[in-house]
């Protein structure tokens, strides 16, 4: 028998040292590994060799992602149905589902429910639901989200509906984001949830929600575990056709003043009185916060606290409201843009604390593009409020959300 050759020698080294490293990885660390990937790409991978026929099924993500890359909605159909029909109830820590977007949404909708239905049995513990189509939003079905498991609930451009938002059925539920969701709730309630984020939500005209924006700013519960807050009222109705600082300027005609009344609750700061950090950005037009500091609640846990041009009011009766009812404020931070409009302080009566908090353990940073005179007076303020002017300091103003002309900044 002849001897191999010098060549074939290196041309059998070669393949046998380019070897499938990944493929003697434990089952834990592959599956951990292929659970960044699509669920269709990690299907694929069956066909890779005898070890790999199976792992796609006890993957601990599912992913319904990339969706313009199916031919049309039913091909998608097609295999998220039988993904999941073969993949059983292997359970999954991160399910995320997208419909497809296409013009056809009755096709495009017509098993979500049921593919919600799955992730939710495999105790996911985040879940993430997205509505691609142009042309109409996936309503939500009332009573769906059911869960022990679920901790993280992330939902994008859905049309909520009423019992959605009764949250009590997910226990375990922390983390609640929105965004472009159409919500029509009069409530949204969850004994558990301590971050919530809604952003580019729209609400209908004519009823407060209580909670969410941007047309009636809603009305917030309140909501004991919270523990940060973020909120950008923008394109609210709430403005004053005069100019009053807090609303109420009896002319009918007035189309925010008429429709602010809300009894002797307020309208967002009580909801989120328990928070440690608070960011409230607002047009200085908008009146909300300025309202709700008529009947404020007291903040016994804020360190961190954010505010804009909403706090500059004539006699800084807004910003002095705030400060004297957070007796453990730690930091404030002042973001001001060179937008400005002169407000009619008539009929705005703060409630201050009977006693005055002392603020010398206080650290502000004023973020301006110039020491005016509205930036002089907030010093001035604070100077005879007890801040050392040594923990005061004059920093340049963060620049405006790209693209957009309204006058606060981004956090």
């Amino acid at each position: 028998m002849s001897q191999p050759s010098e060549d074939s020698r290196t041309v059998r080294a070669a393949v046998e040292g380019s070897a499938d490293r990944l493929s003697t990885l434990p089952d834990g660390p592959l599956q951990q590994v292929l659970s960044f990937l699509p669920s269709r790409d990690a299907v694929r991978t069956c066909v890779l060799a005898r070890r790999w026929r199976n792992v796609w099924k006890s993957v601990p993500a599912v992913r319904i992602t990339d969706v313009s890359k199916f031919l049309n909605a039913g091909h998608l159909m097609s295999f998220v149905n039988d993904f999941f029909l073969f993949r059983g109830q292997c359970p999954a820590t991160e399910v995320e589902i997208n419909s497809y977007d296409g013009d056809d949404t009755y096709e495009a909708f017509m098993c979500m429910e049921w593919w919600v239905r799955y992730g939710l049995s495999c105790e996911a513990k985040v879940l993430r639901v997205r509505s691609n189509a142009d042309l109409e939003r996936w309503a939500l079905p009332d009573g769906l989200l059911i869960s022990n498991y679920l901790v993280r609930l992330e939902l994008f451009n859905l049309h909520l509906g009423t019992s959605f938002l009764d949250l009590s059925g997910c226990p375990a539920l922390e983390d609640l984001r929105m965004k472009g969701c159409e919500i029509v709730s009069k409530r949204i309630m969850s004994p558990s949830v301590r971050r919530l984020s809604i952003t580019y939500c729209w609400f209908g005209p004519s009823e407060r929600t209580q909670l969410s924006f941007p047309y009636r700013t809603p009305l917030l519960e309140i909501m004991p575990l919270l523990a940060s807050a973020f909120v950008r009222l923008h394109t609210c109705l709430d403005c004053c056709d005069k100019m009053y600082e807090t609303g109420n300027c009896g002319d009918s005609t007035c189309e925010g003043c008429p429709d602010s009344n809300y009894g002797n609750k307020t309208c967002l700061l009580e909801g989120l009185s328990a928070s440690t950090s608070l960011e409230l950005i607002s047009a200085q037009t908008e009146f909300i916060f300025r309202k709700d500091l008529m009947r404020c609640p007291e903040f016994p846990k804020l360190k961190n606290l954010l505010l804009n041009e909403w706090c500059l009011t004539p006699n800084l009766g807004a910003l002095d409201c705030f400060l004297q009812h957070a007796p453990v404020l730690e930091k404030l931070i002042l973001q001001f843009h060179e937008v400005h409009v002169d407000l009619v302080e008539n009929g705005a009566k703060y409630d201050m604390a009977t006693e005055p908090v002392a603020l010398e353990h206080l650290t502000v940073e004023v973020k301006c593009h110039e020491v005016d005179e509205r930036i002089s007076r907030i010093l001035d303020f604070l100077d005879c409020s007890g801040v050392p002017s040594g923990k005061i300091k004059i920093l340049p103003a963060p620049k405006l959300i790209k693209g957009s002309k309204a006058p606060w900044s981004s956090a």
